[in-house]
């Protein structure tokens, strides 16, 4: 078998992937965000797999704003996988109309004329799909000490090294060459690794079991010791003893850089069971969003009290573990659906706090 027709057999094998899992993603996932840029991207990528090799000018057309957008995407799309709560905001939205904007304007003409001649505005494009790349790399990798999600610990790094280096490298190689035959091997690279990741994904979308580490869906915390031995199920009870009884002290949830490691060591329990515990136990994803539960709570007492209606919010964030306004606006406004110093007014719905 040669490169172009391996090329070709793994190329159009992942776009027919890719469209199954558009369609499991619709079926099992579409109420949430990850579900809906996965469908986005799985899209977007198949369309990118079939511009970057046709020779039909109406199909070119009609799938350039999804090639365009190809990068974009999946960078929104790793946003959400790592970030609870995620949600698209104006920063992704604008990013996303901006490449789309400009990358028509550059590429548009040289569809209409059949010819490409490579210029600055290339560059600039690929640079700005290397940063994404870069950007996702580093949230992937800053999360991980807080993943409560061990598997999701796990594919971080394998994401962050699939990923971020297909997009670099694709980006590297449109950035300093025209694509010829002479980079078949290439071409034909990207497309089995596409492939392989996307069926990979398709098993796991299809398996009866729901992806918890992506698309969590909603259940019960579950009692101590239900489904596990006696003897573990002691050991549980004590861990989440200690854990509720230094939650009840608050003492240290208010700790300013407060780390899962550091908190093991004031609970003395190890950092693994600590891990499991808060996330199979209290039912959190991530140790940050752990944290918010209780310093949010706390805020909201802090800001509807008469007799601190004086104090500044950014004192009462800093007195709460944060280290600035920003980091407990974003987390607040998660929670409540609206900023502090809203909830300070009492708008909305909001009842008035009662005082004696």
């Amino acid at each position: 078998m040669d490169l172009v027709t391996f090329d070709a057999v793994f190329r159009y094998g992942a776009v027919t992937s890719l469209l199954v899992l558009a369609v499991l993603l619709v079926r099992d996932h579409r109420a949430v965000w990850p579900g809906r840029l996965g469908v986005a991207s799985a899209l977007c990528t198949a369309a990118y797999l079939f511009c970057s090799i046709t020779d039909n000018f109406w199909v070119e057309v009609v799938l350039l704003p999804a090639c365009i957008a190809n990068s974009v995407v999946l960078w929104i799309f790793g946003l959400s996988l790592f970030e609870d709560r995620f949600k698209p905001g104006l920063a992704h939205w604008g990013i996303l109309g901006f490449i789309l904007v400009f990358g028509i304007w550059r590429v548009m003409p040289d569809v209409l004329s059949g010819t490409h001649e490579h210029s600055a505005f290339d560059n600039l494009h690929q640079l700005i799909v290397i940063g994404l790349a870069v950007h996702l790399g580093w949230v992937a990798w800053r999360g991980r000490a807080d993943d409560l999600v061990e598997g999701r610990r796990r594919f971080r790094l394998y994401f962050i090294s699939f990923l971020v280096l297909m997009m670099s490298v694709v980006s590297v190689y449109e950035l300093t060459m025209e694509i010829q035959t002479a980079f078949v091997p290439i071409q034909a690279l990207q497309s089995f690794a596409i492939w392989l990741v996307v069926v990979l994904l398709v098993l796991r979308a299809a398996s009866l079991a729901p992806d918890a580490m992506f698309f969590p869906e909603a259940r019960p915390t579950p009692s101590v010791g239900a489904l596990v031995p006696s003897a573990a199920a002691q050991i549980a009870r004590r861990d989440l003893t200690a854990l509720n009884e230094w939650i009840s002290k608050r003492e240290g949830l208010f700790t300013s850089s407060l780390t899962i490691n550091g908190l093991g060591e004031q609970v003395k329990i190890p950092e693994h069971r600590l891990r499991r515990l808060i996330n199979q136990e209290l039912n959190f994803r991530n140790f940050n969003d752990f944290l918010n539960q209780y310093r949010i709570e706390e805020a909201k007492v802090r800001l509807r009290d008469p007799e601190l209606a004086r104090l500044p919010i950014l004192t009462i964030a800093m007195d709460l573990g944060y280290g600035s306004i920003g980091p407990f606006n974003r987390a607040f406004k998660d929670r409540e659906g609206l900023t502090p110093s809203a909830y300070r007014l009492g708008t909305g719905d909001l009842e008035p706090i009662q005082t004696t």
